[in-house]
């Protein structure tokens, strides 16, 4: 008697998004860093009054963005819902900026819609045996 082992595989648009998230995840730490870091730099030309603060957000959520494709890499169910809900949260930002800057901010929300439909389309289940 076999038995078979179930395996789940990483689609390519699965793979994609996990990338996107790792990638994501790591820019967004360097800018929490380096905001946090040389927080006074900017103190004139920002329209907000504390950069500091807004560099603990974005060090915050590039964590969650680093685990969320972590957690993908790793097949782990909570690794997608992480990831939509932080690629959901960083497409409402992103809409925002669509008349500040037109360009980045369509390829954002672009790139984020592709991380939601990665991340929601579902596994390739296959037995190995």
């Amino acid at each position: 008697m076999t038995t078979r082992a179930r395996r789940d595989e990483l689609t390519g648009w699965t793979m994609f998004a996990a990338v996107w998230l790792v990638m994501a995840g790591a820019f967004n730490l360097i800018n929490g860093i380096t905001a946090i870091h040389k927080s006074k730099y900017y103190v004139n030309e920002m329209l907000v009054s504390n950069l500091s603060t807004w560099g603990w957000i974005i060090l915050v959520f590039g964590i969650i963005q680093l685990l969320a494709g972590y957690l993908v890499f790793a097949r782990n169910d909570a690794g997608n819902l992480l990831g939509v809900a932080a690629a959901v949260i960083a497409a409402v930002i992103w809409f925002f900026f669509l008349f500040a800057s037109p360009f980045g901010a369509f390829l954002a929300l672009i790139l984020n819609g592709l991380v939601i439909y990665g991340l929601t389309i579902g596994r390739d289940t296959r037995y190995s045996g």
